[in-house]
């Protein structure tokens, strides 16, 4: 009786699918990474829908102001001509593929910590949005000196020593991993 129950609960169960890389970065992009918060130029009745990714916004911060760009695949304005590891680069370092700095606030702390899958299915789904026409003319700059976390990667970042009791424990457990 039990194997018939096996064998009926098989036909009846729905083949899974499997979620595609673009798929898993319209996720990110749509909730946690949230995207479209900062790229998404805003109206008086909020995001402008046929706009959607296509920056253009000025947000005013006591450190900084960002000009935010358009991250479509539009060839012109947007992102459309920058390969994927540039994109990747822009999400995580903050850098254009000229090498120049976007500003703030790219790289986010949050995004600059970004798994190697998670940020290549951000890159796979801006891939597939929508190419808008929106030239962003202005340029994002720091009113004031941030601390070296806010900007570009530091070519190296020591470890704190094991004896440290400032440090945070996950510096110091990672040392500790590092010298094993």
């Amino acid at each position: 009786m039990f194997q018939l129950f096996l064998v009926i609960l098989g036909l009846l169960a729905v083949p899974a699918r499997s979620e595609t890389l673009a798929e898993r970065g319209g996720y990110l992009v749509e909730t946690i990474a949230a995207c479209a918060n900062c790229h998404t130029p805003k109206g008086p009745n909020g995001p402008l829908p046929d706009k959607k990714l296509s920056g253009g916004d000025v947000i005013k911060h006591q450190d900084f102001t960002a000009v935010v760009p358009n991250i479509t695949p539009d060839p012109e304005t947007g992102i459309g001509t920058w390969t994927d590891d540039q994109i990747v680069l822009a999400i995580r370092e903050g850098k254009r593929p000229d090498g120049s700095i976007i500003g703030p606030a790219m790289p986010s702390r949050f995004y600059r910590k970004l798994g190697d899958d998670d940020v290549r299915a951000i890159v796979a789904y801006l891939r597939t949005v929508p190419a808008v026409h929106n030239p962003v003319t202005g340029k994002s700059h720091y009113d004031r000196p941030l601390p070296d976390s806010w900007g570009p990667p530091l070519g190296q970042v020591a470890v704190p020593p094991r004896d440290d009791k400032v440090a945070p424990a996950y510096h110091r457990a990672s040392a500790s991993l590092r010298r094993r």
